[in-house]
C-alpha cells in the first residue's frame, strides 16, 4: 500500500491553536501572491469572492511557512455548490501523487464498468469423463483478474473449497492430468515505474488473471517453548509455490524480536530469518508471491485432494507447458463471479490496496485481447476526458500510485472528484468507500475529536517524501467543498506535512469561527 494513516495527532493542537493568530495577520492583507490567487491561476474569472479572500487569508500561512519553503506544495479548494475557487496554490503543478492516483482509477472504473461489474473465473475440463468418474485429461482454471479471493472477504476465501465440492458432486473421483492455471487473459506483472525494492513487499505484489490472498504470502511465526529452538512457521496460502527457507530461532523471554525476509525479484527462493522472544506473541510477516498463477493452481489441487479426488498430475502455470493448449473442446464445469465493483472499490479507497487498484485498471481494457496496463490506461484517459478532466493535468502510468512515473495536479484531482460528486449514480457508493474519521481505514484515528470529525471524506497518499490528501468536506456552515493537497520533496518529518494538511482541513470543516469569517461583508 502506498498510503498510511497520519500519526502524532496531538501536534494538531499546536498547529490549530496558532491558526487564529495566523488568520488575524493575513486577513489584513490582500490575498498573498500570484500563486495563491485563483484569478492569477486561470481558474476563475473576476475578483475573488469574500469567501475566497477569507479562505486564502487562513490557508496561505498554513501552506507557506518558512520551514517548508524548500518543499513542493500544491493545493486547490473549490465550492461544490458554485464551482468557485476558494484557495489555489500551484494548482496546475504536476507532482507525484502516491495513492491519490487511485482517485483517477476508481472514478474511471466506476464510470466505464458500472457498480455491478464483476470479474469471471472459469474451470474447464479438457478430456472425457468415464463411468467411474475419472477425467482422462487436465483441469484448467482461467481467470480474468478477480482480486476478491482473499480472507478480507470470508465468503470468497471459502470459494475454492466450494469449487472442489461442486466438482466432487459431479461424481469425479480422479483426474489423470494436471491442474493448470490459465492466466492468458492478463499475464502477471508489475506496474510501470515501480521501484525494484517494492517488488517483494506485500504492497508490491504482481497482478494478473489469477489472484489468491491478494497475491501476498503471510508467514505466521510462533516461538518455541524454549530459547534456542527453531520457531514454528506456517504459511497462508499453504500452497505458495515458493521454496521457503526458515531460519528463525527462539530468543530468551523479553528479548527483542527481529524478523526479515529476503527474495530477489524473479526468484522463487524465500528466506525468513531472525529471532522471536520465547514469550512473544505470534508475529506475521508479509511478502509477495513469486508466481500467483502456480500458487492458485496448487491451491485448487490441494482442495480437490482434500475432497477425496485423486490427481495424477502436478499444479502448473500454463506458461510451464511445452505447447499451447487447445481449449476449444473443453467443457465448462464452473463459472464463478467476483464480488461487484461497488465492493471491490472499498479496499482500494479505504485501505489503499494496490492490487485491487491495478486489477480495476486492467479490467478497463477493451474486450477481445488480453488485459494490460497499457490498454487500461488508454480507456482511463478516455473516461476521464468524458468526465471533464483536463488531460494536461496528469500523466498516468499505473492504477495504484506506486509508480514513480505518475504526475498529477490538484486541478485534475478536483476535476475528477467534482465529476463524481455531480453524478447521482457515482456519488453515494464512491463516498461510502472513501476513508472517513472514526471508520476503519486510513482515517480511523485521524481528525477524531476535531471539527472535521464526520465532515471529511478523503483519499490519502504516502510514499517516501510524498504526501497527498484529496476529497470532500461538508462544513458546519456553508457549501460543500472539494479539495486536493499535495506535498513532494520535503525534508521535514512526514508528521509535519500531516499537521499542515490536518490544520487546513480542520479550518475548512468549519470551526465555529469560520462561519463569521466567510460570511460575505
Amino acid at each position: 500500500m502506498t498510503s498510511a494513516p497520519a500519526r502524532r495527532l496531538p501536534a494538531l493542537i499546536l498547529v490549530t491553536g496558532a491558526l487564529a493568530a495566523c488568520a488575524a495577520r493575513s486577513t489584513a492583507l490582500s490575498p498573498a501572491g500570484p500563486a495563491a490567487s485563483p484569478a492569477a491561476a486561470g481558474l476563475a474569472a473576476g475578483a475573488p469572492t469574500a469567501a475566497a479572500r477569507a479562505t486564502t487569508a487562513a490557508l496561505q500561512p498554513i501552506f507557506t511557512p518558512p520551514d517548508l519553503s524548500h518543499a513542493h506544495i500544491a493545493v486547490l479548494v473549490r465550492s461544490l455548490a458554485t464551482g468557485d475557487t476558494l484557495y489555489a496554490l500551484n494548482p496546475q503543478h504536476l507532482l507525484v501523487p502516491a495513492s491519490n492516483q487511485k482517485v483517477l482509477t476508481t472514478a474511471a472504473a466506476a464510470r466505464r464498468l458500472g457498480w455491478d461489474f464483476q470479474l469471471t473465473t472459469t474451470i474447464r475440463a479438457l478430456g472425457r469423463v468415464d463411468a467411474r468418474g475419472v477425467l482422462d485429461g487436465d483441469l484448467v482454471i482461467s481467470g480474468s483478474g478477480d482480486p476478491t479471493i482473499s480472507p478480507r472477504f470470508p465468503e470468497r476465501w471459502a470459494v475454492i473449497d466450494a469449487w472442489a465440492e461442486r466438482i466432487a458432486a459431479r461424481g469425479i473421483t480422479r483426474i489423470t492430468g494436471r491442474i493448470i492455471g490459465d492466466d492468458g487473459a492478463a499475464k502477471p506483472g508489475w506496474g510501470s515505474g515501480w521501484s525494484w525494492d517494492d517488488l517483494t513487499e506485500d504492497y508490491g505484489s504482481q497482478v494478473g488473471a489469477l489472484q489468491l490472498n491478494e497475491n501476498e504470502l503471510h508467514l505466521n511465526v510462533t516461538p518455541a517453548a524454549q530459547a534456542g529452538l527453531a520457531a514454528t512457521v506456517t504459511a497462508v496460502p499453504e500452497q505458495h509455490a515458493l521454496t521457503l527457507v526458515a531460519r528463525v530461532t527462539t530468543g530468551e523471554a523479553g528479548s527483542a524480536t527481529r524478523l526479515g525476509v529476503e527474495r530477489a525479484p524473479g526468484r522463487d527462493v524465500l528466506t525468513l530469518s531472525g529471532t522471536i522472544a520465547r514469550d512473544a506473541r505470534p508475529r506475521m510477516v508479509r511478502t509477495s508471491l513469486a508466481n500467483p498463477t502456480r500458487a492458485f493452481a496448487a491451491t485448487v489441487r490441494a482442495a480437490l485432494v482434500r475432497r477425496g479426488i485423486f490427481i495424477d498430475g502436478a499444479a502448473l502455470d500454463i506458461d510451464d507447458l511445452p505447447a499451447t493448449l487447445d481449449l476449444s473442446q473443453a467443457e465448462t464445469w464452473i463459472t464463478d463471479q467476483s464480488l461487484p465493483l461497488r465492493t471491490m472499490i472499498d479496499p482500494v479507497l479505504r485501505h489503499s490496496m494496490n492490487g485491487y487498484a491495478e486489477s480495476l485498471l486492467w479490467a478497463l481494457s477493451p474486450p477481445g485481447a488480453p488485459a494490460s496496463e497499457a490498454a487500461g490506461l488508454t480507456v482511463l484517459r478516455q473516461a476521464l476526458t468524458e468526465m471533464g478532466v483536463d488531460p494536461a493535468g496528469y500523466r498516468a502510468f499505473d492504477g495504484s500510485g506506486l509508480s514513480r512515473y505518475n504526475m498529477l495536479s490538484p486541478l485534475a484531482l478536483v476535476q475528477t472528484l467534482t465529476a463524481v460528486w455531480n453524478d447521482p449514480v457515482l456519488r453515494d457508493p464512491y463516498m461510502a468507500a472513501l476513508p472517513h474519521p472514526g471508520k476503519p481505514g486510513s482515517f480511523e484515528r485521524r481528525f477524531v475529536g476535531t471539527p472535521a470529525a464526520g465532515r471529511v471524506w478523503a483519499k490519502t497518499g504516502s510514499m517516501f517524501n510524498i504526501r497527498t490528501l484529496s476529497g470532500f468536506i461538508t462544513p458546519q456552515a456553508g457549501e460543500p467543498l472539494v479539495f486536493s493537497m499535495m506535498a513532494n520533496q520535503y525534508t521535514t518529518p512526514t508528521s509535519r506535512i500531516d499537521e499542515m494538511m490536518n490544520a487546513a482541513v480542520i479550518w475548512l470543516a468549519g470551526a465555529s469561527e469560520r462561519a463569521s469569517i466567510t460570511t460575505p461583508q
